[in-house]
């Protein structure tokens, strides 16, 4: 959120990345961390 603040600050202020990289990033987050953890299961 800081460097999306520092950005917005440099080049102008938009409300659409403030509301859709946080959504995407925790899609991705939640895609990865479903796999280690089947991952780690397997292992055990």
């Amino acid at each position: 959120m800081a460097n999306m603040s520092a950005v917005c600050y440099k080049y102008h202020y938009t409300s659409g990345p403030f509301l859709v990289i946080p959504i995407i990033g925790a899609m991705f987050v939640d895609l990865i961390n479903t796999g280690v953890i089947t991952v780690f299961l397997n292992l055990i």
